[in-house]
């Protein structure tokens, strides 16, 4: 699958090589290590704000005018590791920019939407997206605790679980589903980079 990247005179280069058939050398592991956590974090901070992927492509656009816009698809290739780690290190700047821009704006449309609350009510709500639900803390630290011990729990064992933790069973569901994939995303990448060694 062909990759892109988007130059500082905002022109598209085409790129072939993905962040697990790139050869690395051992002074990039730390940078790709880096670039992992980011990729984590980015993932993180934007479903917290309520962006989505084509979003964030959307408003890169808007604060580089000279740029070209990013598909939701680069932008879900950045935070799932499939890009080449070149890539990764061009857009991390951009990224964090957009998010240094994003969570100001959204400190201020916080107090903003507390008015706009009490003048529209719930009717405004309504079909509206439903926001990802966000585990942190505690709660994520139990799950991989179950996890670790157990990825593919029963039924049964999952309602325990949601149970135990005051969650809805189909967010653990949903959270065990993502931690498999974020493994077995995580194992091809680390495979791929220890055999270039």
């Amino acid at each position: 699958m062909a990759g892109w990247t988007v130059t500082g005179g905002g022109d598209v280069v085409e790129c072939s090589s993905t962040m697990t058939e790139h050869q690395l050398d051992a002074g990039e592991s730390s940078v790709n290590e880096e670039l992992r956590q980011f990729a984590e974090q980015f993932r993180l901070r934007r479903m917290r704000l309520g962006a989505t992927q084509a979003d964030v492509g959307a408003a890169l656009a808007d604060l580089r005018p000279t740029s070209t816009p990013l598909s939701q698809s680069t932008i879900c290739r950045f935070e799932s590791l499939t890009l080449s780690c070149r890539n990764m290190q061009v857009l991390r700047p951009a990224l964090d920019v957009w998010l240094a821009v994003a969570e100001s704006r959204h400190v201020a449309e916080t107090d903003d939407n507390e008015l706009a609350r009490s003048a529209w009510g719930s009717a405004a709500a309504v079909g509206r997206r439903r926001r990802r639900t966000v585990i942190a803390g505690q709660d994520r630290r139990s799950l991989e605790a179950y996890f670790a011990a157990e990825s593919r729990p029963s039924s049964g064992r999952l309602t325990e679980i949601a149970d135990a933790l005051g969650i809805r069973k189909s967010v653990v569901r949903v959270w065990y589903c993502n931690q498999r994939q974020k493994q077995k995303r995580l194992k091809n990448w680390n495979e791929a980079t220890s055999s270039r060694y």
